[in-house]
């Protein structure tokens, strides 16, 4: 079981699956995953929740600054659909409301997964 705001966690969720969808070109492919992960040493288990995507994914030069604030990486700045940098700065700061944490993994060329951890009882 994990307590969670279903609102909050909500837009977080939508945000990614969103992102998703819109840097994943057409053919290519979205997984969502869900698992519990068993800390051990008395730490507490985890939910995880992956987004992964099949689209052009992210230079590792942008990666530690993707949760910021207003940050865009060039490519999504040229594209129309593009917002304005707010999403997934707001989507960590809901993870980390709910004593969890949010990480990118990217492979320019290959896509991106988004993995969401949150306390699980």
């Amino acid at each position: 079981m994990i307590v969670i705001n279903p609102h909050r966690m909500t837009q977080v969720f939508l945000n990614l699956l969103i992102n998703a969808v819109r840097y994943t070109p057409s053919g290519g492919e979205i997984t969502v995953t869900a698992e519990r992960v068993e800390a051990g040493n008395g730490k507490p288990a985890r939910m995880r929740v992956t987004i992964a995507d099949t689209g052009p994914g992210i230079e590792p030069e942008h990666l530690p600054f993707i949760f910021d604030r207003f940050y865009r990486t060039e490519a999504a700045r040229t594209r129309n659909s593009g917002g304005m940098g707010l999403g997934l700065a707001i989507a960590k700061q809901f993870v980390l409301a709910h004593s969890g944490s949010i990480e990118a993994a990217s492979s320019p060329g290959r896509g991106t997964a988004f993995i969401v951890e949150l306390p699980a009882e």
